[in-house]
């Protein structure tokens, strides 16, 4: 179970968010603090319905969630999970529902001001599950189970039904509000850099729904995806002795690297290491002639990830020549940090932490720490952040569980949210 609460669609009639009055009379970056506007704004008829919908149709919006979880979807095979949302979109009369060349499936829910800059609420369709997977969902003791159930079916089934409840109840957004589910997160935010290839001059905000609830990422983390390839000519065991050896290599190379100092603190600078796999050779009676392992490095600094990835690089280098072999290496992934001066007071950031202060949600976090579809939006400046639906653990792992309880909460704050201005 997670550590935050789990109380069964409750909320609490609390707290502070801009309202939406405030900005179509030009409203300044800071107004999001205004006393009274987000409660102003859940009073209005048309949100106090879609607000009241999320618990009288508990029920429904469950099984949504787990008809969608229990559709197998994988990066760059999404296509059977991208029917069901296709036509939910298309239920809810979102309008202009379709697919671009990459596989991203949006529709757009009008807003007042048709001719102002779009914002983005952008979910992915696909998992970290192989082919073959078990994509049956279990129901136990108030918690969902199954492959990708929380990251990101639950971010996913939540926007699509805040989209549907808004409509529905007459929500009209300050600008529009596109609704995107996205492909190929998992490998590298290749959907969302594709999207916004095409739509960034149209972007004025941008709510990527992938994440704990509670937690607001504010930032794009630096990533750096690496393959350290070892090699020689490899030879016969009983030859071998004498030999240079490109697994001796490695195992030097890793045990230098993990001694590297990572920075964890402050936050703006915390760094992740990790050699995730190793491989190599292709009989057990011969030497390696390729000997490899992968590098995954996260840095909140652009900076600092750099300067790590060359230490990582000059380790291997040195560790290659005295023991007698060659290095190269491949670059599998690199995803560029960023960061918006002052982005933790903007208007957008804001808004989302009173809008869970207001729904009784006690635990937030504001973290820089960005490693979903926002990110390609801050890399341009737009501002973004991410957000969550539910609570769970156990992410990008066979035993992935969710959190039904806090579901409910999850969706109201994106109703909230996309009846809130956010640019």
């Amino acid at each position: 179970m997670s550590r935050f609460p789990s109380l069964l669609f409750a909320t609490c009639a609390t707290g502070l968010v801009v309202a939406a009055a405030a900005w179509l009379q030009g409203a300044p970056e800071g107004a999001g603090g205004e006393p009274g506007g987000i409660q102003e704004l859940a009073a209005r008829p048309e949100v106090a319905r879609a607000l009241a919908a999320v618990d009288a149709q508990k029920d429904r919006i469950l099984q949504d969630w787990i008809d969608l979880a229990s559709t197998p979807s994988f990066s760059g095979d999404e296509g059977r999970r991208a029917e069901i949302v296709e036509s939910r979109m298309k239920a809810a009369g979102l309008e202009d529902v379709h697919r671009d060349a990459a596989g991203n499936v949006m529709g757009i829910l009008p807003g007042l001001d048709r001719k102002a800059k779009r914002t983005v609420f952008m979910a992915h369709m696909d998992t970290v599950a192989k082919p073959g997977a078990d994509f049956t969902v279990r129901r136990e003791d108030g918690i969902l189970r199954g492959p990708g159930v929380r990251d990101d079916s639950s971010g996913l089934s939540a926007t699509l039904t805040a989209a549907r409840l808004a409509g529905e109840a007459g929500i009209v957004p300050p600008t529009d509000v596109q609704i995107v589910a996205s492909v190929q997160e998992e490998t590298g935010l290749n959907g969302s850099k594709a999207y916004m290839k095409e739509a960034d001059e149209k972007v004025g905000a941008f709510v990527a729904v992938d994440g704990y609830l509670g937690q607001i990422s504010y930032g794009a983390t630096a990533i750096y995806w690496g393959k350290m390839h070892f090699r020689a000519p490899g030879a016969h065991t009983l030859r071998s002795y004498g030999s240079p050896s490109a697994t001796l290599a490695l195992a030097r190379a890793i045990e230098q690297v993990y001694k590297i100092s990572i920075r964890r603190h402050p936050e703006e600078m915390e760094t992740w290491l990790n050699v995730g796999m190793v491989g190599g050779g292709e009989v057990p009676n011969a030497q390696a002639r390729d000997a490899w392992f992968t590098v995954d490095l996260r840095s909140n600094d652009p900076a600092i990830e750099k300067e790590i990835e060359a230490k990582i690089l000059a380790i291997c280098e040195e560790t290659a020549r005295k023991t007698g072999v060659t290095f190269d290496h491949e670059v599998l992934q690199r995803l560029e940090g960023a960061s918006i001066p002052g982005h933790i007071h903007s208007r957008i950031v804001q808004t989302a932490r009173l809008v869970l202060t207001y729904l009784g949600w006690d635990e937030i976090g504001l973290t820089p720490r960005g490693t979903a579809d926002h990110n390609i939006a801050i890399q341009r400046g737009i501002p973004a952040i991410a957000i969550g639906s539910t609570t769970g653990e156990g992410a990008h792992t066979p035993a992935e569980s969710a959190d039904i309880g806090p579901y409910g909460t999850g969706i109201k704050q994106i109703i909230l949210m996309m009846a809130s201005p956010l640019q």
